[in-house]
């Protein structure tokens, strides 16, 4: 398989332009439903969203000449195991799958742990800004540069990296004084956008034309330039204050700071 680079999004591709055409129904119920949300993918498919899990794929058929839209089975028939290709019956089932995802993917029935996970706040932070977030999971794989980035930002056509934590993600803080695991991806996604800025620049310009072609929920100013700043988003889920969370949490400012970290930590969504 040919590697999917900055230069594999096209404008163009079959897939939006069949979306564009009108022909399907289900397309525009899936973009007018409030509680879901679509990224574009640098192959050329689309990912439907809900409560940071994809739920829906979809992508063109060369072979058939025909979109396909995949679902996993659970959500079309509440068990089993693998994917379906749903796309003629979406009409009639998008209702069920939707009905569905909160009984087999979704955290809010869960225990408090669950409903913070880090992909449900991810979520949240989208639906709530859909103007303000372009993009999130955007991955990247190239040696020495193997990034996921969580949300992707656009506010007056600057793009910026945007890396969720959860405050109290293991991966935030050491027993000892080390950096800890977190610094080293921030620093990773710098180096990433000091190498690859006007292919970063270019690429979210692509996308956007394609969320405006598709009437999908955009800004109206363009990308035209990227902040090589990452910022570090952590969510503070404690509900309730100690001594030990507020050593936890001075610490993990002090080493933030230390390594020019830029963060902000909130328990707003």
């Amino acid at each position: 398989m040919a590697q999917v680079t900055f230069e594999t999004l096209n404008p163009k591709a079959p897939l939006f332009e069949e979306l564009k055409s009108g022909k399907y129904t289900w397309w525009e119920k899936v973009k007018n439903d409030s509680r879901l949300y679509i990224e574009i993918r640098k192959d050329n498919q689309i990912n439907v969203y809900y409560e940071g899990g994809s739920v829906i794929r979809l992508h063109y058929c060369t072979r058939h000449k025909k979109v396909q839209a995949f679902t996993h089975v659970k959500y079309l028939y509440g068990k089993g195991d693998g994917y379906e290709e749903c796309a003629d019956k979406l009409d009639e089932l998008l209702d069920t799958i939707i009905t569905n995802i909160p009984k087999f993917y979704s955290q809010k029935n869960g225990t408090k742990k669950e409903k913070w996970s880090e992909k449900y706040i991810q979520g949240q932070y989208i639906l709530k800004n859909r103007l303000q977030y372009i993009d999130s999971e955007f991955a990247y794989k190239e040696n020495p540069f193997d990034i996921r980035v969580d949300l992707v930002e656009c506010i007056d056509g600057k793009i910026r990296f945007v890396e969720l934590k959860r405050l109290d993600d293991g991966r935030m803080l050491k027993k000892t004084d080390e950096s800890p695991e977190v610094v080293e991806q921030v620093r990773s996604y710098k180096e990433f956008i000091e190498k690859h800025q006007n292919d970063i620049i270019e690429y979210y310009q692509k996308l956007w034309e394609i969320k405006k072609s598709l009437n999908l929920q955009v800004t109206d100013t363009c990308p035209c330039s990227v902040n090589k700043d990452p910022l570090l988003l952590i969510f503070d889920r404690w509900e309730k204050t100690s001594k030990g969370r507020e050593v936890h949490t001075h610490r993990m400012r002090e080493i933030l700071q230390r390594e020019k970290v830029n963060y902000v930590i909130t328990s707003e969504l």
